[in-house]
């Protein structure tokens, strides 16, 4: 994979209109968007689930909060860690896509309030 992105990371303080759908093994889990760039997510879980799915590929889609919008990825997972974001703590998980992602208009505006 390339080492220099063509935008950057998008990471906003809140990503409130988007949910994250992971498939691993016909389990899905939800949870939310921590960040995005073209080359993958951080996914934020409120479970422990992915801490021994290290390489593992997953099938996601990622949902705005109207659900008139979708967007689908495949990826791995490279990374999972443990923090505490305003005071909540989440299981967060750093997910690669096997193929870039175009995001979309209202992805880049999101970039644009950081």
């Amino acid at each position: 994979m390339d080492s220099e992105r063509r935008l950057p990371r998008i990471s906003p303080r809140e990503f409130r209109d988007f949910e994250i759908h992971l498939d691993l093994d016909g389990v899905t889990l939800i949870g939310k968007l921590g960040n995005i760039s073209e080359e993958g997510l951080c996914f934020l879980g409120e479970d422990d689930l992915l801490s021994d799915e290290l390489q593992t590929l997953v099938i996601g889609t990622i949902l705005w909060a109207n659900r008139t919008q979708r967007m689908f990825f495949e990826g791995k997972i490279m990374w999972v860690q443990t923090a505490k974001i305003r005071g909540v703590e989440y299981h967060l998980a750093g997910i690669q896509f096997d193929v870039k992602l175009n995001l979309t208009d209202s992805m880049l505006a999101r970039s644009l309030e950081i």
